[in-house]
């Protein structure tokens, strides 16, 4: 629990007043049978001192209202000196081949890459992410930022391009990329590159990958690459036509075009045909990355003074209705 006001609380001293108030009033004798042994106290009696008691309640219940508790709605780092990062991920149909090997179980190209992804995120907290989702057309999904779960959300979203769309435009989405990172304020930025197939984009004038290359290493970004896959990776699919199931082989990365873009970039090439080694690259950025820290942390918080308020008005309804009423009236 957290007081925005706790200097309201101080009120709370006053919650015996009523009482001493009741005491303290003049009063008019009446007759009693007190002098008579074994007799005890009516309701009448325990009945008079319940508005006081109520008035009380209500300034107790006031004070915490004024007080404002609240409890934490959430937290979110709002500054940070970290490394920003997009990751430009391929979503094209090759992507679906299941052919990454995860235990005894295989995984898609493209749900291998969101978990490790994933796990990427949740693991630099102070560094701004952004995500561009690319096949034939680049979108920039996610922008860098440090609403990471905003970001999990987008990697979760993701899902394998199909009709005009299905593609692989890499040099495009190198483009979008480092736009994103040309408008962040770190000192440090990065560009990871993840795809499985050849560039063959299907758009009027497509950006050269190496050109886009050369333009990360002149706005100062670094740019590591990820091959994914092997050739050979199969994708099964449903014929509109005959209703039935289709298996089809796809190729695979294009390893020297990925490794000479990583070359021109400044990063590494790296290359992973299962999850296990996918998450080991993944580790290995990780590592490479890494850069001193200065965040800070805005904490969200909701508001719970509204039932202190209401029970605060119930408890002088209840204390006016009972002094004005017949339980404490004299006949």
């Amino acid at each position: 629990m957290h007081w925005a006001e706790p200097a309201w609380l101080a009120l709370l001293i006053l919650t015996p007043l009523p009482w001493f108030w009741e005491r303290s009033r003049p009063r008019l004798s009446w007759p009693t049978l007190a002098p008579f042994a074994g007799t005890r106290r009516g309701l009448g009696g325990w009945a008079n001192a319940l508005p006081s008691l109520a008035l009380s309640l209500a300034i107790a219940a006031m004070a915490v209202a004024l007080a404002r508790p609240q409890t934490v709605g959430g937290r979110i780092r709002v500054a940070g000196k970290g490394v920003a990062i997009v990751v430009a991920i391929d979503r094209s149909s090759s992507m679906k081949a299941a052919d990454f090997a995860d235990g005894a179980d295989k995984l898609s190209r493209l749900d291998a890459a969101k978990r490790t992804l994933d796990a990427f995120i949740g693991g630099r907290p102070d560094d701004p992410i952004g995500i561009v989702a690319f096949a034939n057309y680049p979108d920039l999904t996610c922008v860098p930022t440090l609403d990471h779960d905003f970001a999990r959300q987008t990697v979760s979203a993701l899902s394998p391009a199909v009709g005009n769309d299905d593609g692989t435009n890499l040099g495009d989405a190198l483009a979008v990329g480092l736009d994103a990172l040309r408008h962040t304020t770190a000192k440090s930025r990065v560009l990871i590159l993840l795809s499985d197939g050849q560039n063959d984009p299907n758009v009027a004038r497509p950006l050269d990958p190496r050109e886009a290359a050369r333009i990360a290493r002149g706005l100062g970004i670094t740019l590591h690459t990820i091959a994914v896959g092997d050739a050979g990776g199969l994708i099964r699919t449903t014929d509109k036509a005959s209703n039935l199931p289709v298996v089809s082989e796809v190729g695979g990365p294009d390893l020297a075009l990925l490794a000479d873009l990583a070359k021109i970039g400044g990063g590494l090439p790296f290359r992973a045909t299962d999850a296990k080694g996918l998450a080991a690259v993944f580790a290995a950025i990780d590592e490479l990355e890494k850069s001193p820290i200065s965040g800070t942390i805005l904490t969200r918080y909701r508001e719970r003074f509204a039932p202190w308020a209401v029970a605060a008005l119930a408890c002088l309804v209840v204390q006016r209705l009972m002094r004005d009423g017949k339980i404490t009236r004299l006949p």
